[in-house]
Formats: C-alpha cells, sequence, structure tokens
C-alpha cells in the first residue's frame, strides 16, 4: 500500500472528523479509507483514533503524527513548486562541444536563440575536432559529424550526403571528372578532421585544413594571384 496515499488519507480524515467525509473529500470509499488508516496503525503499532459513536479523536502520538504529517505534505508541495518552476525556467551551465564545421553554419543564430529563450542558461561552448565522451570533460551536449552512427543513447540532429562541387571555370578547363580518382590529378583544398582518416578519396591535397575559413581564404588568393 502506498504510505503517501494513507498520510494524505490520514490527514483527510483529522481535517474533516470522520472517515466518511474523508471518502467523500477524497472521492475513494469509506472502505478504503478504514484500510488506509489501519495500515498506518498496523505499520507504528500504535492507534492514531480514539473512536467513539460521534467523532474520532486523535491520541497522543495521531497527534504528533499529524504534526508530522503537516510537514512532509508542505514539504513534498514546495518540492513539487521548485520542480515545475525549473522546467519552465531552467538555470545553470550548459557545457556543448562541437566541431569547428558548425561554425560556417547557422549554429551562431541557434544559441542566440536558445539565450533569448533560457536567459538564466550560460553555455560553455567549446568547438574542437576531439572525438570527446560525455564523462571526460562533463559536457552536457556534444554534437558530432560522423559517417557511421554507432553509439546508444544519442540524438541525431539532421543527416545529409556529401558532394564534390566544382565550378564552371574548372569543367571548362578539365572537364567533368568520370570518376572520383580522377580528382587525384588536380589541387585539392582538403577540410579534414585530425581524428578521422581521409576514406573518401585516396588523395594527396595540396593544403588539409581543419577551418572552412582558412581553406576558403587560401583558395581565393591562389586563384586570383598568378604564381611569382
Amino acid at each position: 500500500m502506498d504510505k503517501l496515499d494513507c498520510i494524505y488519507t490520514f490527514i483527510s480524515v483529522v481535517e474533516n472528523g470522520n472517515f466518511s467525509n474523508a471518502s467523500r473529500n477524497l472521492g475513494i470509499t469509506r472502505d478504503q479509507v478504514s484500510k488506509r488508516i489501519f495500515y498506518l496503525e498496523s505499520l507504528f503499532s500504535t492507534s492514531l483514533f480514539t473512536r467513539n459513536t460521534r467523532k474520532m479523536d486523535l491520541t497522543r502520538s495521531g497527534e504528533k503524527f499529524y504534526q508530522r504529517c503537516k510537514v512532509i505534505v508542505k514539504e513534498l508541495d514546495l518540492a513539487a513548486n521548485d520542480f515545475i518552476y525549473d522546467q519552465k525556467y531552467p538555470e545553470g551551465i550548459l557545457k556543448v562541444s562541437a566541431p569547428h564545421a558548425f561554425i560556417q553554419t547557422c549554429f551562431s543564430d541557434i544559441i542566440s536563440n536558445f539565450l533569448i529563450q533560457y536567459p538564466n542558461i550560460e553555455i560553455d561552448l567549446l568547438f574542437s575536432e576531439k572525438t570527446s565522451e560525455i564523462n571526460e570533460y562533463k559536457f552536457d551536449i556534444i554534437l558530432k559529424i560522423e559517417e557511421e552512427v554507432r553509439e546508444e543513447n544519442i540524438f541525431i540532429l539532421n543527416s545529409y550526403k556529401r558532394n564534390f562541387y566544382a565550378t564552371a571555370a574548372f569543367l571548362n578547363k578539365y572537364g567533368k571528372p568520370k570518376s572520383i580518382e580522377e580528382l587525384r590529378k588536380h589541387n585539392i583544398f582538403l577540410y579534414s578532421r585530425a581524428d578521422l582518416e581521409n576514406k573518401t578519396i585516396n588523395s594527396t591535397p595540396q593544403l588539409i585544413c581543419n577551418n572552412i575559413e582558412i581553406l576558403g581564404r587560401v583558395k581565393l588568393e591562389v586563384r586570383h594571384k598568378p604564381p611569382n
């Protein structure tokens, strides 16, 4: 039998005067009320009420138990209110790890909108290519880009296909490659994660870097500046 239900029933009997009024107040049968009170009395091996034909008075033990029960119920109500408040207005520090590739996405907008919606939360954001475990640095959230998702208890934000793209100038000069292996003939700038091997194409890139911005800037400079 649930002790908390029994405590609420006991309080109702005290405040409503008898089993019948308590049963109506709680929406249960008088027999259920009686069984719950009997359970408490059996549990503590003492009588909680002095029963007579007119009313039910608390025994000395019953009075002490009633006062304790009122404190228990009040604390439960406070705990429930705190829980509801925390769900509605969360606060604290949220530790997040994400790969550098997220810098080039709408990630900054996501962070901004999150901070506006939850102003009491502080975000500790670390950009890293290292594959970390949640418990290693006590991260709350680790965002990863993976070719194959093997771990359990993870949430997939999105999935996408990776493609090779070429400019019209490249295609006009070299023609459309018929296979990925043909790309080995050209100067490739490769975005690379330090913890992953290049499994897509067996090539020797002219530049390997784990920062998209640097790759883009160097590519533009190389394209528009003639060699010395």
